[in-house]
């Protein structure tokens, strides 16, 4: 890699999950040993706890649909949420955030996708504060005001706005603009975009976003030849599934 690209930081998406059932702590631990950075989503559960899980439902990865905001944490976790990987990953329980955060080795990072409203925040803060490791995490939310929330409750941990931009196939037009995105979230104190890969991502718009002190993160990118090519473009992370043969491919 050239001298522009060896700074961009591989982040394994919900762990390894080309590997291991996505969310788990298989995934995370085997991220960790393929990359510095793993990714997960959190949902809040009925009694206020936070479990690592991308659906509201846990009908995708246990079989089992139970809303996850109508049961506690406790029940959640009896669900078997790595069989539909693979024999080898059976009993694998849905973890709760502490248990992932407990599970982070020193000098590795974990990137947050808060999935529920600003009503998760002061959970969100009691967790990370009590865990001791605030510098090894990092936050990210579609929702402006879950970003704001924690930013002001949490002013040392890196948060990103995360959008996703389509094209509408009756104007031309894409759903989201850099220089609005840019507008709105530069005044914010955060510290950039997550963007999932379209051709909205070029020079152009790497260059404007870095020039106004903001990074960006895109995801989800599994193809070498496109990371590759934002790697070119110096994008600063790439959210992967597979983030050790990434790695290797690059």
């Amino acid at each position: 890699m050239t001298a522009r690209n060896q700074r961009v930081e591989i982040i394994g998406h919900r762990g390894s999950s080309h590997l291991a059932p996505e969310n788990t702590l298989a995934s995370l631990k085997l991220g960790w040993q393929e990359t510095t950075t793993c990714e997960v989503d959190i949902q809040a559960t009925l009694d206020g706890r936070l479990l690592v899980i991308h659906d509201d439902s846990t009908l995708r990865t246990t079989g089992i649909d139970l809303r996850v905001a109508e049961h506690a944490l406790s029940d959640l976790q009896k669900l078997d949420a790595g069989a539909w990987k693979g024999e080898q990953w059976k009993r694998e329980r849905l973890p709760s955030l502490e248990e992932a955060i407990t599970a982070m080795p020193a000098g590795k990072r974990l990137l947050v996708e808060i999935k529920a409203g600003p009503e998760i925040i002061p959970e969100l803060v009691r967790v990370i504060q009590t865990s001791g490791k605030e510098m090894q995490l990092l936050l990210h939310s579609f929702s402006f005001p879950v970003c704001i929330q924690a930013r002001n409750a949490l002013p040392g941990i890196p948060i990103y706005f995360l959008i996703a931009a389509r094209l509408d196939p009756r104007t031309g037009a894409w759903s989201h603009s850099i220089d609005e995105t840019i507008m709105k979230i530069r005044p914010t104190g955060l510290s950039g975009l997550g963007a999932n890969d379209t051709p909205l991502i070029e020079d152009e718009a790497v260059g404007k976003l870095h020039a106004s002190g903001l990074k960006l993160n895109i995801w989800t990118v599994d193809q070498p030849s496109e990371a590759k090519r934002l790697l070119d473009l110096g994008v600063d992370g790439l959210i992967t599934n597979r983030p050790g043969w990434m790695k290797e491919q690059l």
